[in-house]
């Protein structure tokens, strides 16, 4: 297995985790999956938007 499949699986996992952890609070929250690309561009809107 090469780092970066290591990785993707190591986030898969830590999703689903958060995701059953705030499940157990009364919690749904509904995963997002963005590409990489796409995930910078909004970081890049919503800091834009903060750091006014």
């Amino acid at each position: 297995m090469t780092l970066r499949q290591k990785e993707k699986l190591f986030d898969q996992r830590k999703n689903a985790n958060f995701q059953a952890s705030t499940a157990l609070d009364g919690h749904q929250i509904k995963a997002v999956t963005l590409p990489a690309d796409e995930a910078l561009a909004r970081l890049e809107e919503v800091r834009a938007n903060y750091e006014r």
